[in-house]
């Protein structure tokens, strides 16, 4: 400690430049970081040895590999086990979470979507570039939200999603509405369709509702989306008590003074003279009188329908705001991958679920009730003093500061 403290003031009484002391400084401890947590990731590597071994599996040989994560990138070195009849695996990249041919952590993936979700991918890679402790370029930023877009649809999709769900809600309620919302795309225009459903409607103004329990599903297949808000429905809720009150639109034209009132019927019939009135027009308004008269319970205004409830709905198109302004306007196309990844990280970040489907867990990464004995027993053991690696190297992206050189050499020297 007294000799990171050392080099620390060292750098501070070596520039004189205000910026250029703090960007040595950041340089220092971002190289301090990354040397400590190689240190720390190959001592829990060797803790996990015997008890990979008990499952039958024998030490290959050493990888490096290198990883990005929130704190900045970190390489280390981890064993490669074999087993007859069994994959091979990495047990220290499967207790971390870190996937396979994948360079960024979790933690470093959310941040950006995050982030993306409000800027386009140059924006996005500018905001990380300056504020984080890793560098992203803007076509990897759209790789990410491909590559999770993926995920997060496989595991939304999957039938083991409910699998923790013991006990289904009971809710008197529920306000069910759709829409769609037409793009651009690269080669054709594409159109993304919205279902949200929620347990109440809360006033909160005059002008201003809140969502209770809002639950929404977005995605350019409307059959996907469909299909994704039936499983949660059946999967979450016991809709045996439960009204259901939806819509297709909610927009004008759908009272009863414009469609069941047969004067206006008679109206459009009386205007049917000259090359209008021939047998086919006559027969399509015979049509149409017939539908609405038939079909008037499916169309019937909310307030008309004698219901328990007294709140109608009409939000969803004030919600597709989230969405329209990420993906509209500003001269954007978007590619089908593209569009259906931002669509997906842009609903878990409405429904407060992004953590939960970027999890490793749930992914299948699960670990083995052996391997997480493995590393509770290795946690537990009392770290014995030793003089620390001798084969270890400092990889940093700046250079001509001679104290890095200090700090490699120093580093070797504490005891961990």
């Amino acid at each position: 400690m007294e000799s990171i403290i050392t080099d620390i003031v060292k750098i501070i009484k070596s520039e004189n430049n205000v910026l250029a002391r703090e960007k040595a400084l950041m340089c220092y401890f971002f190289d301090l970081i990354g040397e400590l947590m190689k240190l720390a990731l190959e001592e829990v590597d060797v803790g996990l040895v015997d008890e990979t071994k008990k499952q039958g599996y024998q030490i290959e040989k050493k990888n490096k590999r290198s990883v990005v994560t929130a704190f900045g990138e970190i390489s280390y070195w981890r064993r490669r086990y074999v087993c007859p009849g069994k994959k091979a695996q990495y047990p220290l990249d499967k207790l971390m979470g870190y996937d396979k041919y994948k360079r960024y952590s979790v933690l470093a993936v959310k941040d950006v979507l995050q982030v993306s979700a409000v800027a386009t991918y140059r924006n996005t890679a500018l905001a990380v570039n300056t504020l984080s402790c890793f560098k992203i370029s803007h076509s990897q930023v759209g790789k990410l939200i491909v590559q999770a877009g993926k995920q997060i649809k496989a595991q939304q999709q999957s039938e083991e999603r409910y699998d923790g769900i013991t006990q289904k809600k009971k809710a008197p309620v529920l306000y069910l509405e759709g829409d769609g919302v037409v793009i651009k795309g690269t080669k054709k225009r594409l159109e993304f369709h919205r279902y949200q459903v929620c347990e109440d409607i809360i006033n909160l103004s005059k002008t201003r509702r809140k969502r209770v329990q809002a639950k929404e599903f977005v995605s350019l297949s409307r059959l996907d989306a469909l299909q994704e808000i039936k499983a949660y429905l059946a999967n979450a809720y016991d809709l045996s008590d439960t009204l259901i009150i939806s819509n297709a639109d909610g927009g004008a034209g759908y009272a009863k003074k414009d469609f069941l009132t047969d004067v206006i019927l008679d109206t459009i019939e009386s205007n049917l003279v000259d090359e209008l009135n021939t047998p086919e027009n006559h027969e399509n308004l015979k049509r149409l009188r017939s539908y609405l008269h038939r079909r008037w319970v499916d169309i019937k205004p909310f307030k008309m329908r004698h219901l328990s409830v007294i709140k109608a709905i009409g939000c969803c198109e004030s919600n597709h705001r989230k969405y329209t302004y990420r993906v509209k306007g500003q001269g954007k196309y978007w590619s089908e991958d593209g569009a259906e990844g931002i669509l997906r990280v842009l609903t878990c970040i409405k429904n407060k679920e992004l953590e939960y489907w970027l999890s490793s867990e749930f992914a299948g990464g699960q670990l083995d009730i052996e391997l997480k004995g493995a590393v509770r027993a290795s946690l537990r053991k009392t770290h014995e003093a030793h003089l620390g690696i001798h084969h270890g190297a400092i990889e940093s992206l700046t250079a001509g500061h001679s104290y890095l050189d200090d700090f490699g050499r120093k580093l070797s020297q504490i005891n961990i």
